[in-house]
């Protein structure tokens, strides 16, 4: 084992000298020459940033600043480590809000103190030799050729019998990133022969889900947390078959559930406060960007939008004081960031108006105003409609308006916020217009997108992708339309090899939803990683693509 670990490069991460120390001595009895150190979680990511480790050792309790989970969950966020890289959490906890914490980033072991030099060299050798055959494909994968990565791992999972189950792991992960979920299903299913696991279990729920059997996959999640109730990754997964099911009062039930089990993640804190503003349960929404505000601290998911919203809740439930205190502590934190100071001074303007402080709400109003045309496109909609509230309440009717046209252009779909549209529209004293103007325009989009869709369905993709693309070039604004019209000219590719011109018209599609929707939006994600996979294809010859040539809306 000693001259498998001679070669590698190792970070050891902790913030007690003691144990960095003895843990050099033992790593050196087994040959191991190139070895750093980390006394906290940014030396730790200045350090990944400098080198590419083979093994890195995290303590989970670093003191202040980062944990062990906020330095996992950012590297492989940023992807300073890979899929051949052995990232083992070291710890003297064995709760279950800490384990459940952090096996949602998957470290690769976990190494209860004391640690003995046999430990670590019966452990880091068994992962090593797991991440042997991972390597090649991991350099693959980093040049943006999934399709070969997938055909690597094929072959991997042939020749190499006694990782096959593990590899088959990774197999399913790619095919869903690439949107081949068919074929994800069929990897899943010989996994079932071999070991009904729940990473296997999951990935049948998440198979369904996105083929939109909302049904099947609620039945799968159910019956993994049934199985065992610490799953928190089921749970997750259950909320967002509610939420696409147009279920959210269940969806907020099973986040409240998942979140007592497991508080640490932030994602999950976000995701219930979004779904608890939804469902009109203040309580619950303060409770949940509280702990997203202070979990972010430290974590590369820290979002502003955050405290904006912890700062509306807060002036809802009469709590003006502490709402002034934390936004007014965001916009120092986040100076310079135009997107951020935009929505936390719409709230900081409404909590200054709650407290009849005109003069300041005018002040910050106007801030917000004047950043509003640069930094629109990431604001959430009920940021959005608070701004126009605002801005009728200061006699800025000719600005409100434009933003209530904006917000309609760009969620129509949705019927909250449409519904709070209305009442806007209402204030204005266009009630009569801006019902018209609401369903005129979900009219339109509706025909245009029905009639695309249901050309699709029936394989016509010419027919579909001339309508889709004429209504895209119509209403540029309309993120379905968008979603469909890339969607349809990446089927033909998928059907017909790839075409630079279709190419750069499915990402110019992609590029028009607003990114404050992409990172939630799962058809925008399964299309996303489905263009990486043909844009990694090789162009037909001249000749062929002249031969499947489709006509241009």
């Amino acid at each position: 084992m000693s001259s498998d670990l001679r070669t590698k490069t190792i970070l050891i991460i902790d913030d007690m000298s003691a144990v960095r120390s003895n843990l050099r001595q033992m790593l050196a009895t087994l040959g191991v020459a190139t070895v750093d150190f980390s006394a906290d979680g940014d030396e730790a990511i200045r350090r990944m940033e400098g080198r590419a480790y083979d093994i890195i050792l995290c303590d989970y309790n670093l003191g202040e600043g980062r944990d062990g989970m906020q330095i996992i969950e950012e590297a492989k966020q940023r992807q300073l480590i890979g899929l051949s890289t052995v990232f083992a959490m070291i710890t003297a906890e064995s709760t279950i809000a800490m384990v459940l914490g952090a096996v949602e980033y998957r470290p690769d072991d976990y190494l209860i103190k004391p640690i003995t030099r046999q430990m670590l060299q019966d452990r880091l050798g068994r992962l090593l030799d797991r991440k042997e055959v991972l390597v090649d494909i991991e350099r693959v994968i980093r040049n943006g050729d999934l399709a070969r990565a997938v055909h690597m791992l094929e072959k991997q999972i042939q020749e190499k019998p006694d990782y096959a189950f593990e590899l088959m792991q990774i197999h399913v992960e790619l095919l869903i990133r690439m949107s081949q979920f068919e074929a994800a299903g069929e990897v899943l299913e010989t996994a079932t022969r071999m070991r009904d696991v729940f990473w296997v279990k999951l990935g049948r729920g998440q198979v369904r889900y996105y083929l939109g059997d909302y049904a099947e996959a609620t039945k799968i999640f159910t019956a993994l947390i049934a199985e065992n109730s610490l799953y928190s990754e089921a749970y997750d997964w259950l909320a967002r078959v509610q939420q696409a099911s147009g279920n959210p009062r269940a969806a907020l039930e099973t986040l409240l559930a998942v979140t007592k089990l497991a508080p640490r993640s932030i994602r999950r804190s976000q995701m219930l406060g979004e779904v608890s503003l939804r469902s009109n349960d203040l309580v619950s929404a303060e409770m949940a960007y509280r702990t997203a505000i202070r979990l972010g601290r430290f974590s590369v998911y820290r979002d502003p939008n955050d405290a904006a919203r912890l700062g509306q809740v807060l002036m809802q439930r009469g709590n003006t004081k502490d709402a002034s205190r934390i936004l007014k502590d965001a916009r120092k934190q986040y100076l310079g960031n135009a997107q951020a100071i935009l929505a936390l001074s719409i709230s900081e303007a409404s909590v200054c108006h709650n407290m009849k402080l005109s003069d300041a709400a005018a002040r910050v109003l106007e801030d917000a105003i004047g950043s509003y045309q640069e930094a629109r496109a990431t604001l959430l909609p009920d940021l959005a409609i608070a701004l126009a509230r605002l801005c009728h309440a200061y006699d800025r009717d000719l600005q409100a308006a434009a933003i209530m046209t904006h917000v309609v252009l760009h969620h129509i779909e949705d019927t909250i916020v449409m519904d709070q549209a209305r009442e806007v529209f209402s204030l204005l004293g266009m009630a009569e217009t801006g019902t018209r103007f609401i369903s005129d325009l979900r009219a339109k989009v509706a025909a245009a997108n029905n009639a695309g869709v249901r050309l699709i369905q029936e394989r016509k993709l010419n027919e579909g992708q001339a309508v889709l693309e004429k209504a895209a070039g119509e209403m540029p604004f309309n993120h379905t339309l968008n979603i469909n019209a890339a969607r349809v000219l990446l089927m033909i590719m998928e059907k017909q090899g790839r075409r630079d011109d279709l190419l750069a018209r499915a990402k110019t599609y992609l590029d028009r939803v607003p990114v404050a929707l992409q990172a939630h939006n799962d058809k925008f994600q399964r299309l996303h990683g489905l263009w990486t996979k043909i844009s990694a294809q090789t162009a037909p010859a001249p000749d062929a693509a002249k031969a499947s040539h489709t006509p241009q809306a």
